[in-house]
């Protein structure tokens, strides 16, 4: 093979890893639970046209984010991470900011198209997920800026098909903000060196004891035990007796995400959604092993 066509491979697999890791795409395969479960929390326990559009444009929105944190961390990472696809010039600074319009810009118009509820929704989403990333090394309320991004999937999906906000779904959305800021709170601890404290893990485990009443026996012996040992599993990185792994713990705990919305369409009664929710964190987990979810 000439050594032209070997170097220009070796380009664009480096060009395609550089926005793949920009883009965090491991993560992703949780945003497309978080959407099936907004969705199940609104009666729709199957997915359609309409949902996988929504789940389209949360996975645009997320992408997003995850560029645009890069740009406004792009000055820390040339010290602290220069083998990030900007600073180490994979992908091009312009590149980032054309792809941050254009992902936001496609996603609200999905969302417009799906109606006026889940548009207004998807605006005020893109309004925290912007606040965030401007704002969060320093912002003690990060973590729940980043909680409440993932909370405003739930209620986008959710006013796709309801216009009427459910118990459940206040419910469901507000175990999934104490989940995801204890994860933030322990990705925060990451370049700190005291330990991290217990309480922000201890609200990990607050799904399993709303959940223990609300699922079938069945479920409950099956997929209740596999998130809490999982969550288990996750944070033994952290408390370990001899060094911690936050990166690992993260990682781990952002997958369980989707465990968690496993249990939140069991328990509205969608089915083949769990399914799919165990199938989106084993995907999540195997993506991580090439692209690092921190």
């Amino acid at each position: 093979m000439p050594s032209h066509r070997i170097r220009g491979r070796h380009f664009w697999w480096g060009w395609l890893r550089g926005y793949l890791a920009l883009a965090r795409i491991s993560n992703s395969p949780t945003v497309l639970s978080n959407t099936l479960a907004g969705a199940a929390l609104a009666g729709v326990l199957a997915p359609n046209v309409t949902v996988v559009l929504l789940a389209v444009a949360m996975v645009f929105f997320y992408t997003a984010g995850m560029f645009l944190n890069d740009l406004c961390d792009h000055a820390i990472d040339r010290h602290e991470r220069p083998e990030r696809p900007l600073p180490s010039g994979l992908v091009s600074r312009s590149e980032a900011v054309a792809a941050v319009a254009g992902l936001f810009g496609a996603g609200a118009a999905v969302l417009f198209y799906a109606g006026t509820g889940p548009f207004l929704s998807g605006l005020a989403l893109i309004a925290v997920i912007v606040v965030y990333d401007l704002w969060h090394k320093s912002n003690p309320l990060s973590p729940l800026l980043m909680a409440g991004a993932r909370v405003l999937v739930y209620v986008t999906t959710f006013l796709a098909f309801s216009t009427l906000p459910s118990g459940t779904l206040l419910i469901s959305g507000g175990l999934l903000m104490l989940y995801v800021v204890g994860l933030t709170y322990v990705a925060k601890t990451e370049n700190k060196p005291s330990a991290t404290k217990y309480g922000p893990a201890a609200a990990l485990f607050l799904p399993v004891v709303y959940f223990a009443f609300r699922l079938p026996p069945v479920a409950a012996m099956a997929l209740l035990p596999l998130f809490a040992g999982w969550v288990a599993y996750s944070i033994s990185f952290l408390y370990g007796p001899k060094s911690r792994d936050i990166g690992g713990a993260v990682g781990r705990l952002i997958a369980g995400i989707s465990l968690y919305d496993g249990l939140v369409l069991v328990a509205a009664g969608a089915y083949i959604g769990a399914m799919l929710s165990v199938m989106t964190f084993l995907a999540t987990l195997y993506l991580q092993r090439y692209v690092k979810g921190t």
